[in-house]
């Protein structure tokens, strides 16, 4: 395909020239032409390229206005003056679609795609048209509707050495380019369980924070069903901390973090040597002592897990197409759970059913453990604040 690709490629580029370069080539070479990327990236980029000797008189003029895909960025001025209308009935013929499912480009103005002549008017104008490649997609068709006698399409793929060029009529579909595999973003369920493998991985066997703050969470309660809550507060404070940080909201610092996530898994693990209070009764109009106590233990755990969310978040996949970002987050929380849940599981069947209801539970167990955890985490931010 190379040779054969190249020599085809640079007879139709020669046929391009000839038909710009000829007498009739203002009306052969079509009213707009097509020239598109699809980058490694996941995205995609087409330059529609106009030029006013290609337009009839009665295409020219302005203004433009909201077309299906919303207005175009930057078209303004002189631009718009000369071009606004054909532009925005151009952009609302557009059709672009992977495999057969219809996508919503962004469009707007290339600065740099203008050209002037006698007087300051711009003679060419380039409307770029973007987006994201969906998640395991093949083939990649494009169509506008509008009725002119041709146009070419120019398709090609970053890193590949040769281009697809057809000629188009207005009104037809084209044949589907086939995309290659390494501008190709993976599909969201396949994203979602690498990325909830990788979320697992990060808890067990290499995750000492999660693992710290499971088993801080494990020796603060007795009853499975309050682990169970404490844990869904933990989950969702490493969702919204992993949101925050990969979407660039909160920076990840790790100099400042992990002290700041150890000293708060020391006093998680310290929280559980305070003496249980009284059980009391609410009244009428006012909850209890220990309904209190477990809103605010889970509210501080939900924060020490806003910071874990953070910590994680460079252990989590980034560099993806933002359509696919929440697929990869969510697989990637998922798997961090189902990790903890696993730990948690484990204690309660190893040590908390069993031994639970022995009068020595707390004395030589619980306390002890949660002095260890302690201390561990305590070393731990040391460690960071003077490494």
């Amino acid at each position: 395909m190379r040779a054969g690709g190249a020599g085809r490629s640079l007879a139709l580029a020669l046929g391009l020239l000839v038909a710009w370069c000829g007498p009739a080539g203002a009306h052969e070479l079509g009213p707009f032409q097509v020239y598109g990327t699809f980058l490694r990236d996941g995205s995609f980029r087409l330059d529609v390229k106009i030029d006013e000797e290609h337009l009839a008189p009665g295409q020219l003029g302005g203004p433009g206005r909201a077309t299906r895909y919303g207005r175009i960025a930057g078209l303004s001025g002189p631009t718009e003056q000369r071009f606004g209308r054909f532009l925005s009935d151009l952009a609302d013929s557009l059709t672009l679609s992977f495999d057969g499912v219809t996508v919503t480009p962004t469009l707007a103005m290339d600065p740099q795609g203008g050209g002037d002549v006698a007087g300051g008017a711009p003679s060419r104008a380039t409307l770029l048209v973007a987006g994201w490649i969906p998640g395991g997609a093949r083939g990649f068709t494009f169509a506008s509707s509008l009725r002119v006698k041709s146009y070419p399409l120019v398709l090609r793929c970053e890193g590949d050495e040769s281009s697809s060029w057809r000629w188009m009529a207005g009104g037809e579909t084209s044949a589907p380019f086939q995309l290659a595999a390494g501008v190709v973003p993976p599909p969201r369920i396949a994203l979602a369980r690498r990325c909830f493998a990788l979320g697992f991985d990060r808890v067990l066997p290499h995750g000492p924070a999660p693992l710290l703050l499971v088993a801080a969470v494990f020796l603060l309660v007795r009853r499975v069903r309050a682990g169970l809550l404490l844990l869904a507060a933990l989950t969702l404070g490493e969702a919204l901390g992993l949101t925050l940080a990969l979407g660039g909201v909160v920076p990840v610092r790790p100099s400042l973090l992990e002290p700041l996530l150890a000293l708060s898994v020391a006093a998680l693990a310290l929280a559980g040597l305070a003496p249980s209070p009284p059980r009391s009764r609410p009244g009428p109009g006012r909850p209890g002592a220990g309904l209190g106590l477990a809103l605010a233990l889970a509210a501080a755990i939900f924060a020490v897990g806003a910071l874990c969310g953070l910590a994680l978040a460079p252990a989590a996949p980034g560099a993806l197409p933002p359509p696919l970002r929440p697929a990869a987050a969510t697989g990637f929380i998922a798997g961090a759970a189902a990790a903890e849940l696993a730990v948690l599981a484990a204690a309660f069947v190893l040590i908390g059913l069993p031994f639970r209801d022995q009068p020595w539970y707390r004395s030589r167990l619980v306390a002890p453990a949660s002095c260890l955890i302690a201390l561990v985490a305590l070393y731990w931010s040391l460690s960071g604040l003077l490494g």
